[in-house]
């Protein structure tokens, strides 16, 4: 090719630091853009679907259902028959019919499907889109099965398939209504979907565990929704809106025209890296625990970009290098490998408190759009035993949210106050919409002071600096 196929761009959120001071913050944005050429390939993609098939799964949820007045059991419950309406399972199933009938897959792209209750099956390997007869039978057959939750049984499966395939773009997509038996497992598997480049994305519905699913979806890279029955506010995906989620899916994994992007850090002495963000399109935390750390994907059609944290020991004067960042990543839609070399990142370090440089305004912003999720998760945590202080917490989200312009967000955050108000409790259906969409999609920064309004003392407190 005729130009490097990534564009990275380095920056720090201060050129200039103080010297001699202990325990500094130095946020690092990393920019990544592939070059034209790049962008206008497209990859072929390979989906597995992992469908909950348990009891719950019957629940009525869509449609016009009207009571025959008798009721059932079904795994230790009690529901009333109504005739008429969809069940979850049934609006999961017609969006995977819509789906590969939409004529948006062609013969490159492949499908899998999974179920899992207390047990899980592949009721079809990896297919192409275009054999849609051998899809839609699968597709029938998972109203055959009843039972459980054992997610990582399915996710086992789903592994199996994808781990070796390479310069495809790749995706797990789980939906599920419940609780796993199996959650450890799941957090372990959750790792070598990382290693292996493959995201998950978690879509969840009724009684289950969000911390779960946002671990999943952090660890490698991939999104969240969380699903309600009926009207859909702020954050909330109806699940009639499931196929248009569907769709969405297929067009982002289309436009991922990099992916297994791997970053390597090493740093000098004193400096040690403590987190990885990615905070544009949407966010996900990247675990720390082996070199080089998997990072995801990058589109086509946009930036993606991440903020490294790091902590700074105390240093003499002296312009210093810290790092350096590397990276290395798959072009598969010209199925080659690409690699960036290691970059230095130099700091100013300048003797006297006040000659540290003024923030970086683009890379702040992320940095305090990243700790929204800490924010709404800490109030979450301490709403039923404080209330005054989750409301606190609730509302430095919000202002935050405000300023960035996530509309989404600042309506569910709205919501969540107003209930905490009246009842001084979040509910288990408000803390999933608050805690899930606070780990959705973001809104890009640009140079407008998006701090203005807030005191310096708050945004030492938000960003850690």
């Amino acid at each position: 090719m005729s130009q490097q196929p990534l564009k990275v761009v380095i920056t720090p959120h201060r050129e200039f630091m103080p010297a001699d001071t202990a325990d500094q913050k130095l946020f690092i944005m990393l920019k990544l853009q592939p070059n034209q050429e790049i962008a206008n390939t497209r990859s072929s993609t390979t989906f597995a679907f992992l469908i909950d098939t348990s009891g719950s799964m019957y629940e009525i949820v869509a449609g016009n259902p009207q009571p025959t007045g008798h009721t059932y059991q079904q795994d230790g419950k009690t529901y009333n028959q109504v005739k008429g309406g969809m069940t979850k399972l049934d609006v999961v199933m017609e969006s995977l019919r819509n789906l590969i009938n939409s004529g948006r897959l062609d013969e490159n792209d492949r499908i899998a499907l999974i179920q899992f209750d207390d047990k899980a099956s592949t009721l079809v390997g990896l297919t192409p889109a275009t054999e849609v007869n051998s899809l839609e039978n699968a597709i029938a057959k998972l109203q055959d099965f009843s039972g459980g939750t054992c997610m990582g049984r399915g996710m086992t499966q789903a592994l199996s398939l994808l781990a070796n395939q390479t310069m495809t773009s790749r995706r797990a997509l789980i939906f599920t209504d419940g609780e796993t038996f199996d959650e450890l497992e799941c957090t372990e598997l959750a790792q070598d979907f990382a290693t292996n480049g493959i995201p998950i994305t978690a879509l969840g519905i009724g009684e289950y565990k969000e911390d779960l699913l946002m671990n999943l979806s952090d660890n490698t890279g991939g999104r969240l929704y969380h699903v309600v029955a009926g009207n859909a506010k702020g954050t909330q995906v109806a699940i009639e809106a499931l196929p248009d989620i569907l769709f969405e899916q297929v067009n982002q994994a289309q436009q991922e025209v990099i992916n297994n992007l791997a970053l390597n850090v090493s740093t000098v002495r004193g400096v040690k890296l403590n987190r990885v963000t990615r905070v544009y399109p949407d966010q996900a935390d990247f675990p720390l625990s082996e070199q080089p750390y998997p990072i995801g994907v990058a589109l086509g059609n946009d930036e993606t970009i991440f903020i490294l944290e790091f902590n700074v020991d105390s240093r003499p004067g002296s312009r210093a290098r810290i790092a350096q960042l590397g990276l290395t990543y798959d072009v598969p839609g010209q199925k080659q490998r690409g690699e960036l070399l290691p970059q230095n990142v130099i700091i100013q370090f300048i003797a006297g408190q006040g000659s540290a440089a003024q923030a970086d305004e683009e890379v702040m912003g992320y940095v305090q759009q990243r700790n929204i999720a800490k924010l709404v998760g800490d109030a979450t945590k301490v709403a039923d035993s404080n209330p005054e202080q989750a409301q606190k917490l609730l509302e430095t989200a919000r202002r935050l949210t405000v300023k960035m312009g996530n509309k989404a967000m600042e309506e569910s955050l709205n919501d969540a106050q107003e209930e905490l108000r009246k009842t001084k409790k979040i509910s288990a259906g408000t803390r999933k919409t608050v805690k899930m969409g606070s780990k959705g999609k973001t809104v890009k920064m640009n140079s407008d002071d998006i701090n203005e309004g807030l005191s310096q003392e708050q945004i030492r407190e938000i960003s850690g600096t």
